[in-house]
């Protein structure tokens, strides 16, 4: 083969090649397969500071609800003292872990960590789920109880206003039945709210992670209570419109 024909089919193989081989765009990545991209450490960086401005602004929601909250409490003249001394207990403790772990999550510097902090915040106190709901069901059932109280006294009044009518000679029989019921009412609203206390005040965060019913029970009694002594006032408005002294006959 002379020289010119040898430097010809040198160049042909040459460009054969050039166009087999892959390019660097279309034969993919150089890295092992199995090998994942890594988190720059700025992006970690701002993951984390965006971690931990969201749970802190979650704790700082938190604790001004649970200080209302608080304030409600201790300024409710129906709550009983052993009620409100429980659910003023279960508000403080509460507050305090929120703030030592506002602490915690500032200083945090893993991610792992802090997400455990964050989880906290929520699946160990439940303010929202929890703890508020439960201290609204304690002194609704408490002013309940004690408007029932009230009741039972209307109704001891009631029943002397039937025995001078019924002495007076007027027939007071259906006065009489409309006190029965009232009293029942009045009994079953009582029992009712007087089932709520006991129900939730011993619930922990965890009764509700395992069961988002938990406070159910306690609601539908509350609801419950209300609906009788609601019935038990308007008898009492019954009752004494029954009582009113007949009109006059008109003169003929």
């Amino acid at each position: 083969m002379n020289p010119l024909r040898t430097r010809l089919v040198t160049a042909a193989v040459g460009v054969g090649l050039v166009i087999a081989a892959p390019t660097a765009a279309s034969a993919g990545p150089r890295r092992p397969v199995s090998t994942a991209p890594t988190e720059s450490s700025t992006d970690a960086r701002r993951s984390i500071e965006d971690l931990r401005a969201r749970c802190i602004a979650a704790i700082d929601v938190r604790l001004p609800a649970l200080a209302a909250a608080r304030t409600a409490v201790s300024d409710n003249q129906h709550v009983t003292d052993d009620h409100q001394a429980a659910l003023l207990a279960d508000i403080d403790e509460t507050a305090a872990r929120l703030r030592v772990l506002a602490d915690l999550i500032k200083a945090d510097t893993d991610l792992a960590t802090m997400k455990e902090h964050c989880r906290s915040i929520f699946e160990d106190n439940r303010v929202f789920a929890l703890v508020l709901p439960r201290g609204r069901l304690v002194v609704g059932a408490d002013t309940a109880s004690d408007a029932g109280a009230k009741l039972g006294d209307v109704a001891a009044r009631l029943a002397d206003a039937i025995t001078a009518a019924e002495s007076a000679g007027r027939d007071v029989a259906q006065a009489k039945l409309d006190l029965d019921m009232m009293k029942a009412a009045i009994a079953s609203g009582v029992a009712a709210a007087g089932s709520v206390a006991p129900a939730v005040l011993g619930l922990t965060p965890a009764d509700w992670n395992a069961d988002h019913e938990v406070l159910t029970p306690a609601r539908q009694s509350l609801r419950l209570a209300r609906a009788d002594l609601k019935v038990a006032r308007d008898l009492a408005l019954k009752i004494r419109n029954e009582l009113k002294p007949p009109a006059p006959s008109p003169e003929t």
